[in-house]
């Protein structure tokens, strides 16, 4: 059985192909594609995303735990940053129980 991370990058591969070759204008990947993948690899994915003139959204999880070029390229094309304590997305964390 091929490892999670290589399933995922091919999926990514896959994607780009597709927003390179055809009239696609705006790709969007999760943050769980990111989960596995080498330091490397997603390096080398974000630089692709960085590249392009079309538009790639990415919900994207791991900023701590990238390399430095790789967090600067992240925080340069930062829209929108949601997080705890009055940052989550319509004003509600969505993974509490009410």
């Amino acid at each position: 059985m091929a490892h999670c991370g290589s399933k995922y990058k091919g999926m990514i591969v896959y994607d780009l192909a597709m927003l390179f070759s055809t009239a696609l204008s705006a790709l969007a990947h999760d943050s769980l594609l990111f989960k596995n993948l080498e330091k490397s690899v997603e390096d080398g994915i974000i630089k692709i995303y960085n590249s392009t003139k079309k538009q790639v959204f990415i919900a994207y999880d791991k900023q701590g735990d990238c390399r430095p070029e790789t967090r600067n390229i992240l925080e340069e094309n930062c829209v929108l940053r949601l997080s705890n304590d009055n940052c989550e997305l319509y004003g509600r964390s969505w993974n509490m129980e009410e």
